[in-house]
Order: C-alpha cells, then sequence, then structure tokens
C-alpha cells in the first residue's frame, strides 16, 4: 500500500469514479489527520475483506466506509470526493500512478491542521467535547482511530 497526498481535480464527478481503477481509493484530507489514521483504516477494511465480513460490494467503498467508521454510504461519502478542487489522501493498492497522472494529480502537502479542521473531524465520528476534555485535542486522532476499530468489530 502506497498512500500519495495532493490535489486533483473532477469536473464531473459521476463520470470521474466510474473510470477510478480499483484499489485507488480517494479521501477528503478535511478528515485527515494523519496517514497512521488512513492506514489503520485501510488494514481494518481489508482485513474484513478477506474475513468476507465486508459490508459493500467493493474494496474501494470497504475502506471508504472504514475509514468514515460507518455503514452508511451516504455518510462515508462526504469524506470522498466532489466536484472541484480536491485536497485527498490517495490509497494506492494496485497501481493508479498513471491514472493520477493523466488526472493531473499534483503531489503536495494537504494535511495541515487547525481549530476548524480539528471542529470538523470531531462533529464527523460523534466525538462528544467531554471525550476532548478528557483527553485533550491532540488525542483526536487516537479517538478517531477507536472509532474505526469499533466499527470494525461491530459489524
Amino acid at each position: 500500500m502506497n498512500l500519495h497526498c495532493g490535489t486533483i481535480e473532477v469536473k464531473n464527478l459521476r463520470s470521474f469514479l466510474k473510470k477510478i481503477p480499483e484499489g485507488c481509493v480517494f479521501i477528503d484530507a478535511d478528515y485527515v489527520l494523519s496517514t497512521d489514521t488512513v492506514e489503520f483504516a485501510v488494514r481494518k477494511a481489508t482485513d474484513s475483506w478477506k474475513r468476507g465480513k465486508r459490508v459493500s460490494k467493493n474494496l474501494s467503498m470497504e475502506i471508504l466506509l472504514h475509514f468514515s467508521a460507518t455503514r452508511q454510504i451516504n455518510q462515508a461519502v462526504r469524506a470522498g470526493l466532489k466536484e472541484g478542487l480536491n485536497r485527498v489522501v490517495v490509497v494506492e493498492l494496485s497501481p493508479c500512478q498513471d491514472f493520477l497522472h493523466d488526472h493531473n494529480f499534483r503531489e503536495c502537502s494537504v494535511l495541515k491542521t487547525d481549530r476548524e479542521k480539528l471542529r470538523r473531524i470531531a462533529e464527523f465520528y460523534g466525538i462528544e467535547e467531554e471525550e476532548i476534555k478528557i483527553t485533550g485535542w491532540e488525542k483526536l486522532d487516537l479517538l478517531v482511530r477507536e472509532r474505526i476499530a469499533l466499527f470494525s468489530i461491530s459489524k
């Protein structure tokens, strides 16, 4: 597995999604605090997939569902691609370098964190203020991984 951080422009989302090769997953960087969490979610998803404990029909969606810690596709796709310029973390399980190159993917730093991003992530995962008071904002990434782990064992 390789991870790439950068930007990609999506003009027509429906058309773009049909072209993405299997094993190439795009995650909105606005929901990512660290690549460690992405790797954790991918491991959980691929383990579930191999054991036949899958939630979705394809591995890419399985990864997005695990990353989002939900069975709800409409919730999980919030952490996926949108039309326009996307700041993303790309999970490359099988070669997709040609696809990225052909669609003008530009590798760059996209994992900057500010207070707004922390609040958006806490809301996305349903992490309450009380949890943040106990752990502090610096442990938010661990709380996110806890949600992913709980999702993995509860499905």
